[in-house]
């Protein structure tokens, strides 16, 4: 079951550097999400999570996508700067957790 994502978390450094260093390599926690789009300050990642039960029982046309979109901004009265990553979409839990994890490792000290 999916688990809606509604969060953000402050990574040290520009967007812009965060942004190019996603593009070339995600962080872990996006391991099977695949980049469907990006703006000038937001990456899109996608998952194809739809079960072989379901594609059997929809005959193949069944599609469940997991969509999780991240927004870089400049993070106001930070020094040094600092970026705020806002995350909207779903993902299972596991893939909640790891995020978590991974941005409490990343997080300014």
């Amino acid at each position: 079951m999916a688990d809606e994502v509604n969060a953000s978390f402050v990574l040290p450094g520009e967007p812009a550097a965060h942004i190019a260093e996603w593009r070339a390599t995600p962080p872990p926690f996006l391991d099977g999400y695949k980049r469907t789009d990006e703006t000038y300050e937001a990456l899109v990642y996608e998952s194809n999570v739809t079960t072989a039960f379901m594609k059997v029982v929809m005959f193949g046309f069944a599609k469940t996508l997991y969509r999780l979109s991240f927004t870089f901004r400049a993070a106001e009265g930070s020094d040094p700067p600092a970026t705020r990553v806002t995350v909207l979409g779903q993902a299972p839990e596991k893939a909640l957790a790891s995020m978590s994890q991974w941005a409490t490792e990343h997080a300014p000290g």
